[in-house]
């Protein structure tokens, strides 16, 4: 930015929220990290557009500047719209704001909103050992809905927080919970446990067509670090499951093939 010559400098200043909300998105798109000066004054705005993605934008663009945008972005998690405070929530998984840990761990709890409990759940999967027992809890938590309930596994599973006795633990408790039963058997997995596989194959030829669609990205994850310890060892059998939910829906199919084709090979 410079000064107030450039055309999205202009339009971040206009006071028009469309203009506002339009140079944002393409600010987010440019990577442009100097921006972030220009934009926080914009999480102030009146406007829920404008503070919503003001928000995002800080989340992108701000990763270098984390002493700067931290405190702003937990500061928005108290908004009043509920949007806004869920763009807090996901910029801080991507900000990585050590001192947001606490108050996103207590608002995991008394917040009011699925969506941002959600969007809290999945951004503590970046703050490794600073929140597995409040994750855990969410897991546990049968009242919890259920796509709080799974973004809580994908941060266990993706941080690498339980061991494998304690993954799998959790995965023959809540094996029969539908919403959550299969996510914790990949993650099972995904810590080493290899007898989860049965019960995954059985998952793949039971689900109904939007199961099998979070199945498919479950299992896609698994490609992501940590990977399984044996992830090339059951490759075959791994790629019989994704040959199973293709036949059975083949509206998946390509996604299917997209995964078989970067497993690793013993």
């Amino acid at each position: 930015m410079d000064g107030g010559s450039s055309p999205l400098d202009s339009a971040l200043m206009s006071g028009d929220p469309d203009r506002q909300v339009g140079a944002l998105i393409e600010l987010i798109k440019l990577g442009d990290g100097a921006a972030v000066a220009d934009i926080l004054p914009l999480v102030g705005s009146r406007d829920v557009a404008v503070r919503s993605e003001a928000v995002r934008a800080i989340g992108y663009l701000g990763v270098a500047q984390v002493p700067v945008v931290g405190p702003v972005l937990v500061r928005m998690l108290s908004d009043s719209d509920e949007m806004v405070r869920n763009e807090a929530a996901e910029a801080l998984g991507i900000v990585r704001y050590d001192l947001a840990v606490d108050v996103l761990v207590d608002l995991l709890r008394t917040e009011m909103s699925w969506l941002v409990r959600a969007s809290i759940s999945e951004a503590l999967g970046g703050y490794p050992g600073r929140a597995t027992a409040a994750l855990v809890g969410r897991v546990r938590d049968v009242e919890e809905l259920g796509p709080v309930r799974r973004y809580a596994i994908g941060s266990l599973g993706r941080a690498g927080d339980l061991g494998r006795a304690e993954i799998s633990a959790l995965a023959e408790e809540f094996g029969l919970d539908e919403e959550i039963g299969p996510q914790l058997r990949i993650a099972a997995y995904r810590s080493g446990d290899r007898s989860q596989l049965e019960g995954i194959t059985r998952d793949a030829a039971r689900m109904e067509e939007d199961e099998s669609a979070r199945f498919l990205n479950d299992l896609e994850d698994l490609l992501r670090p940590p990977v399984p310890p044996t992830l090339s060892e059951d490759s075959t059998l791994i790629t019989t499951i994704l040959d199973l939910v293709a036949m059975r829906w083949p509206l998946y199919s390509r996604q299917a093939r997209h995964i078989r084709d970067q497993l690793p090979t013993a």
